[in-house]
C-alpha cells in the first residue's frame, strides 16, 4: 500500500503541476507566484495532521492526493522565484546551496523524527512537523515586499567588492 500512496502523491503533483506553471507564467510579476508557494505550502504542513485521524486506508491516499496538489502549487513557483532572484554569473553554485539546505534540512528532521518517533511515537512527530512547517511557511511572509510585482524584472546585481 505504501508504494500506492506515494504513487498517488508523484502522480497527482506530477499532472497537476505544468498546468499551475503554465498559468503563472502568463501573469507576469510574481505576486501570484507569491500567493500560490505559501498557500501550497500552509496546505502541504497540515497534511501531517490529518495522518493522525485517519483510520482507513483512503484517508491517507486523499491526503497524500491534497499533499500533491499542494506540492504542485509550490515546487514550480518556488523554482521560478528563486531563479528570477539568483546572483547573475552564480546561477549553479546558488541552486547547489538550495538543494544543499534542503539536503542537510531533510537528513536531520529525519533522524530526529526517528528518535521521537522511537521515544513518543509517530503522533508527536505528525504534530511537530505540522508546527514546523506552519512556522517555516509564515517566515515567508517576512520577504513578501522583495518579490517582483512588474511586467519587466529589473535585475538584481550584487554590489561590487571593492579591494581594500
Amino acid at each position: 500500500m505504501v508504494g500506492f500512496v506515494a504513487a498517488t502523491y508523484w502522480v497527482a503533483k506530477s499532472i497537476i503541476q505544468p498546468f499551475i506553471a503554465h498559468r503563472l507564467d502568463r501573469n507576469h510579476g510574481e505576486k501570484d507566484d507569491f500567493i500560490f508557494l505559501v498557500g501550497g505550502m500552509y496546505v502541504a504542513n497540515l497534511i501531517p495532521l490529518g495522518y493522525i485521524f485517519s483510520t482507513q486506508p483512503w484517508h491517507i491516499f486523499t491526503l497524500e492526493f491534497i499533499r500533491g496538489v499542494a506540492m504542485a502549487c509550490v515546487v514550480p513557483t518556488w523554482a521560478g522565484i528563486f531563479t528570477r532572484h539568483i546572483d547573475k554569473s552564480r546561477e549553479a553554485f546558488s541552486w547547489s546551496l538550495e538543494s544543499t539546505g534542503i539536503g542537510f534540512a531533510a537528513g536531520l528532521a529525519g533522524a530526529i523524527g526517528a528518535y521521537l518517533a522511537s521515544v513518543f511515537g509517530f503522533k508527536i512527530v505528525f504534530v511537530l512537523v505540522s508546527i514546523f512547517g506552519l512556522m517555516s511557511s509564515s517566515l515567508l511572509i517576512l520577504i513578501r515586499h522583495q518579490i517582483f510585482i512588474k511586467d519587466h524584472f529589473a535585475p538584481r546585481v550584487p554590489p561590487s567588492e571593492k579591494p581594500f
